[in-house]
């Protein structure tokens, strides 16, 4: 079982979600949290909810400076940082590859990947500071495979799990393991808006066709996302590095 007691975690896409769960959970098994969004008032209303070990924080992850306030929230508050959950996340447009306008691939570009790579620039000199620590990274399922009409997205989450792995292999020597979170078709608000954009007016069928492709016979809940995630910043996964990990139902298995 994973153990956060006296751990400082910074989470990115907070409001809602794996990263809401991933909060409340961290909170629960006794870590310090700061829980950012692009807008202060959802991430606000957790962190009042949980208590005095957590902050609720605006931040862009498409800015740089915004990542480094995020860490600066959590180095000047607790007095370390020894973990980042990069969960922050779009889905962007849903629609043929060669209908996709180059608006459209930087927006979802600009989160996931660019995001990413900022959050991981501003976390590095707190981790070193630390002796070491954890990054997770969400991607998905589309980081390992394909999925028609989805292609900005899932080249996103492909490139992330190559810099995970780039990450890994320069930064384990220096004590911090880099890993990415791969969820599978998750009972959240991203799924229902591609769902409806995949079909407009039938996201219901939408959805019970992906279901039907889970070995489970369901999508996965966030609380399970979550799980994965926390044991991943936790000390029970010390030989947990440069790895894509899983909660997909079984989906990938096929």
């Amino acid at each position: 079982m994973s153990d956060l007691q006296g751990k400082v975690i910074a989470i990115t896409g907070g409001a809602g979600g794996i990263g809401e769960a991933t909060a409340r959970m961290a909170y629960a098994q006794g870590a310090s949290v700061v829980i950012t969004d692009r807008e202060a008032a959802a991430v606000e209303a957790i962190a009042k909810s949980l208590g005095e070990r957590a902050i609720g924080l605006a931040v862009d992850v498409t800015q740089r400076e915004d990542n480094q306030r995020m860490v600066a929230a959590a180095t000047e508050n607790f007095g370390r940082l020894d973990a980042v959950f990069l969960n922050a996340g779009i889905e962007g447009e849903v629609g043929p590859f060669d209908s996709r306008s180059d608006a459209a691939w930087e927006k979802v570009f600009a989160v996931n990947v660019h995001g990413v790579r900022f959050g991981v620039e501003a976390a590095l000199p707190a981790l070193r500071t630390a002796g070491g620590g954890s990054v997770v990274i969400t991607s998905s399922v589309a980081g390992v495979r394909g999925a028609a009409g989805l292609s900005p997205y899932v080249s996103s989450k492909h490139a992330v799990v190559g810099m995970m792995r780039c990450l890994a292999a320069e930064l384990g020597p220096e004590g911090i393991r880099v890993n990415t979170l791969n969820p599978g078709p998750v009972d959240n608000r991203m799924m229902r808006s591609i769902e409806e954009q995949a079909s407009p007016g039938h996201g219901k069928e939408v959805h019970d066709a992906f279901a039907a492709k889970v070995p489970l016979g369901r999508y996965v809940t966030n609380e399970e996302c979550a799980a994965m995630a926390l044991f991943l910043m936790s000390d029970a996964a010390s030989g947990s590095n440069g790895n894509t990990y899983f909660v997909d139902g079984g989906y990938c298995a096929q």
